[in-house]
């Protein structure tokens, strides 16, 4: 199946429903893992990726919002190779959406999670797309910059180019800043864990 045959299966078009793209940041180069930590196996016996594949599997979006089939972004085998690969996280969200373009996806906005938040729940998610439908700002959760909702708009899409090209900032926080970010209250527990280094890894499993 082709992507634009995957994702035009979804239907939609017309519908006055929101189309949003779940991605998954998974493009770094993991220096302090030492190793691709989208690989690293769990407990459970899924790899970081599938593990953050799985949450979006998992999440029920609220009416109004129809998801699109997962991105992954990054040079691995069915992902989207950043296109400036010193850009971060920007490059790899940039990159999703000049995918997009490139094929001619309808989207109106990103639920993105980094590839290294295994505790991650679909109902934080939810929260951030309840949040999102009704704003044209990102929406985080406190001062995490991810997971976020980031509206795909004309405001974004000059904010990722310039970034790109090197004319902006390269960070979440200053696209927030440019964007304007609703930051919702931050839920209890380790949802947030990042696993970054070997220690962290050791600690999770």
């Amino acid at each position: 199946m082709t992507a634009e045959s995957q994702f035009s299966s979804r239907g939609g078009q017309g519908s006055g429903l929101k189309r949003v793209c779940p991605v998954v940041l998974a493009g770094g180069q993991s220096s302090r893992m030492g190793k691709d930590k989208a690989l690293l196996k769990l407990s459970n016996g899924r790899t970081l990726l599938e593990q953050a594949k799985s949450v979006f599997d998992a999440l029920r979006p609220p009416e109004g919002i129809e998801l699109l089939p997962t991105l992954v972004s990054g040079a691995r085998p069915g992902g989207v190779p950043d296109r400036v690969p010193t850009a971060g996280p920007l490059g790899g969200l940039h990159a999703i959406a000049r995918h997009l373009d490139q094929w001619e996806l309808d989207c109106d906005g990103l639920i993105v999670v980094p590839v290294d938040m295994p505790l991650l729940s679909p109902s934080v998610l939810g929260q951030l797309c309840v949040a999102g439908q009704a704003v044209e700002e990102a929406v985080c959760i406190g001062d995490f910059y991810l997971p976020c909702w980031l509206p795909l708009n004309d405001r974004s899409r000059k904010y990722l180019n310039a970034a790109a090209t090197g004319n902006a900032i390269a960070s979440m926080r200053a696209l927030f800043g440019y964007l304007g970010c609703i930051q919702l209250p931050v839920p209890e527990g380790d949802w947030h864990l990042n696993v970054n280094r070997p220690e962290d890894f050791r600690r999770l499993t």
